[in-house]
């Protein structure tokens, strides 16, 4: 199964070098939700995803691609496939070679026998905030109640940066299964595994702070017992009179396991909205 899914997504890829993004267009799922850096707002149906990739028709060419520590995690008819990605293009005089870095993230669900991209997130490696950036944002009159599953992972998210935003990094870490793995905008490779967080986190601990935090029309995708917890974020500083001093955009993908009646991350991938790629020197 695992070989099955890297496969599929390596021939997509493959037929992007040529020019060719309809491969990923025929092994998306009809209810895709897809976030990359040029978006503000994520793609949420085939219909959106087909007109954007279409858009890009005959722009890629890559010389050569490397998958690099692709992993999967799978769970009855879910998977979630993470890996670094390298993106070797050549100049158009076939002199100068440029490297482009990704994380990548990409949710499968197989669906009457094929498996089928529920989810992709995909960020520059390492990357930066752009100058500035507009984000829409859904108008809401009365606090947002959500129900069901996405209530209860929404209680858990919610949870976990309320305690995030006054230093202590530790809520995610008791929601972490043993081997979750995680990009965020500054690892310069997927980390792995419970103890290698606890190692992250506690770089940080005591470092970061923010006054509101706002979740922006939060999702989820359920197969079996995965659930894909997607949300644009705003982490705001404010001006001691009150006023906003500054804040930061971001786009979170959260895959969710059920072990036990327990809901645990598996995967977590966080980027900035619109980030943009670190130029090496």
């Amino acid at each position: 199964m695992d070989d099955a899914i890297l496969q599929l997504e390596k021939a997509a890829v493959e037929r992007m070098h040529r020019g060719d993004t309809y491969g990923f267009v025929e092994i998306c799922d009809d209810e895709i939700l897809y976030v990359d850096p040029n978006l503000v707002e994520p793609i949420t149906d085939i219909e959106q995803f087909t007109n954007y990739m279409s858009g890009y028709e005959s722009e890629y060419y890559q010389e050569r691609s490397e998958f690099v520590d692709p992993r999967i995690e799978s769970v009855g008819n879910a998977a979630v496939l993470s890996y670094n990605y390298i993106a070797t293009v050549l100049a158009e005089d076939g002199s100068e070679i440029r490297n482009t870095p990704w994380n990548a993230t990409e949710v499968y669900f197989r669906r009457y026998g094929d498996w089928k991209i529920a989810h992709t997130h995909w960020s520059f490696r390492q990357h930066r905030l752009p100058e500035g950036v507009d984000v829409p944002i859904p108008m809401q009159l009365t606090p947002q109640k959500y129900e069901g599953l996405l209530g209860e992972l929404m209680a858990l998210e919610s949870a976990a940066m309320e305690r995030w935003r006054k230093g202590d990094p530790g809520g995610f870490l008791d929601l972490y299964a043993p081997e979750v793995t995680y990009f965020d905008t500054g690892t310069p490779q997927r980390l792995n595994g419970i103890e290698t967080m606890k190692a992250e986190y506690k770089k940080r601990e005591g470092k970061i702070f923010y006054d509101v935090m706002d979740f922006i029309d939060p999702r989820v995708l359920v197969c079996g017992d995965m659930a894909v917890l997607f949300y644009r974020f705003l982490s705001t500083w404010l001006n001691p009179d009150g006023s906003i001093s500054h804040r930061t955009p971001w786009n979170c993908t959260e895959v969710y396991v059920r072990r036990a009646e327990r809901w645990k991350i598996l995967h977590n991938h966080w980027s900035f909205i619109h980030g943009e790629q670190i130029q090496a020197p």
